[in-house]
């Protein structure tokens, strides 16, 4: 994997100026939840610009996305309206991100995988296109499977569960245990979860039964349990970093947001950059608002979200 140059508050110049790349640092870009309407082979604007300005600009070590990345989920549309729709997001996001050799890690979404046939054919396009990924299990790829980014020092191993909908049973949780007790994820400097829907609400229009993961708590202690450092979901297309019990729980937002739970007129599409301090185990944060480009400061969002399943507390870092 490419080592890409850091910022030179994280990066020390050589004598020659060069920046060097900083030990155990990692740079990830999480960009979730940017498919369009039902049946949409055209995807927003601010999809471009944030791919533009993660290869352009950002250059990070990997992107993850919590899912939706294409419009499925409706029963109407055609097996070609779907292959058409994964060969937009295959020429609008996973080749030029691929070109760039930038790797791709995702979970799969309620647009993506809820429908039978969505999962065959979601299991069609990532078989003709696997990311470049260092796997760790792939079995069940690519609705569970596990995968560990960096290419010198430690590690990141991420774990990426089915949470297309809100069950997520006792197969997937015992799995998720033993991956977190794999040699892989104890040798690496952090550990995180990828899972489409939330373990608590966060938007207003998702804040209800059915849209956050069911019998979240056991699920959560399955995480603390293991030294997850964060559960990156999508689906509530509101970005949020939170503390639920001794978990940090990231809600990466999306292109096309929605107001947070109790706050009215709040929306915003986003991109964040989530840089990784492996030797320490904690990860730090920069989002933007991906119509405008313009920071988001974690200041101006709420302190706190009583959601389904909350409350979610705001935190300023991962640790």
């Amino acid at each position: 994997m490419r080592r890409p140059l850091l910022p030179l508050v994280l990066a020390p110049l050589l004598l020659s100026g060069t920046p060097r790349p900083a030990p155990d640092v990692l740079r990830v870009a999480v960009l979730s939840d940017f498919n369009g309407p039902y049946g949409s082979t055209v995807y927003p604007a601010a999809l471009h610009r944030s791919v533009a300005r993660i290869m352009r600009e950002w250059r990070p070590d990997a992107v993850l996305s919590a899912g939706d990345l294409i419009a499925g989920q409706r029963a109407a549309l055609t097996d070609a309206r779907v292959r058409a729709m994964w060969a937009a997001f295959e020429r609008d996001v996973h080749a030029p991100l691929r070109a760039a050799e930038i790797p791709f890690g995702f979970t799969l979404g309620n647009h993506d995988a809820s429908l039978t046939r969505d999962r065959r054919e979601a299991a069609a396009y990532w078989t003709a296109h696997p990311p470049t990924l260092n796997f760790a299990d792939r079995a069940h790829f690519p609705f569970r499977y596990s995968f560990t980014l960096g290419a010198s020092g430690k590690s990141l191993f991420v774990a990426a569960l089915d949470a297309s909908g809100p069950n997520v049973g006792s197969e997937q949780r015992a799995w998720l245990a033993r991956q977190l007790a794999s040699a892989p994820a104890r040798a690496a400097g952090a550990t995180i979860v990828l899972g489409h829907l939330p373990l608590a609400g966060v938007s207003a229009d998702k804040n209800r039964p059915g849209e956050v993961i069911r019998d979240a708590a056991s699920l959560r202690e399955v995480m603390e349990r293991g030294g997850v450092l964060a559960y990156l979901s999508g689906h509530h297309a509101a970005f949020y970093p939170g503390r639920l019990g001794r978990l940090n729980v990231f809600a990466s937002g999306g292109i096309g947001g929605r107001d947070y739970a109790g706050r009215p007129d709040t929306a915003r599409s986003t991109l964040s950059l989530l840089t990784f301090d492996l030797a320490s185990g904690s990860a730090t944060f920069l989002t933007v608002d991906a119509e405008t480009g313009a920071e988001v400061p974690v200041s101006s969002l709420p302190a706190r979200l009583n959601g389904l399943g909350g409350p979610v507390t705001r935190v300023e870092s991962l640790r």
